[in-house]
């Protein structure tokens, strides 16, 4: 899935026929009421959001597909003002399917994953998260660098950590969290730059804290 920023209000999405495999979407039979639909189409707006700072959660959309032969299919999406004819993205999306229905799908989407990615705009908050993990995490970490944002990847198999709930507060209080981790990692390893790998909270903690 590639998302570029047309303009201010604009996004365009090139969805590929191998994002619909991985996805087990079926091109002919695509039906925006489907889970699988419905989990791609709030990745492409977590996605806007974080690559171009995107928001249209409380905006009015337009949502335009259009088919493209090469590649799959294209996704244009704007922003709207006020005077539009179109619903907020909210109505527009619960008009589309039962908004239980999709808080049940993106729960056990994160359960299920194998790591958590969290995201910091600045170094120092990095390292000041690395001081007080130090004393609760162990395990593999490895931190990355797209576009002046820091991104540090934890992999949940492999750590072990004291206290779940003094964990998930220190992360949430330095840095914030990317949701659809699993799709997000591929993204990292393509476009952002590698700094440290596998052990990225204690070599923080040793050189900078």
């Amino acid at each position: 899935m590639k998302i570029e920023r047309i303009n201010e209000n604009k996004i365009k999405v090139t969805i590929s026929i191998d994002d619909l495999v991985e996805r087990n979407i079926d091109l002919d039979t695509l039906n925006y009421n489907t889970p699988a639909a419905q989990e791609l189409f709030w990745d492409m707006m977590e996605q806007a959001e974080m690559q171009f700072g995107f928001d249209a959660s409380d905006s009015q959309i337009c949502v335009e597909a259009i088919p493209d032969s090469d590649e799959g299919f294209v996704i244009i999406i704007t922003k709207l003002d006020e005077d539009g004819e179109f619903e907020s993205i909210q109505k527009y999306i619960k008009n589309k399917f039962k908004r239980s229905d999709l808080r049940v799908k993106r729960k056990n989407y994160r359960v299920s994953s194998s790591i958590v990615i969290y995201f910091f705009n600045n170094f120092d908050d990095l390292c000041l998260l690395c001081q007080k993990l130090r004393q609760i995490y162990s395990g593999e970490s490895t931190l990355y660098k797209l576009k002046g944002v820091y991104y540090l990847l934890l992999t949940k198999n492999s750590w072990t950590v004291e206290n779940l709930k003094s964990f998930e507060l220190i992360m949430n209080e330095f840095g914030k969290k990317v949701n659809n981790s699993n799709f997000y990692e591929g993204y990292l390893n393509e476009h952002a730059e590698k700094i440290i790998e596998y052990n990225a909270v204690e070599t923080i903690y040793d050189y900078f804290c």
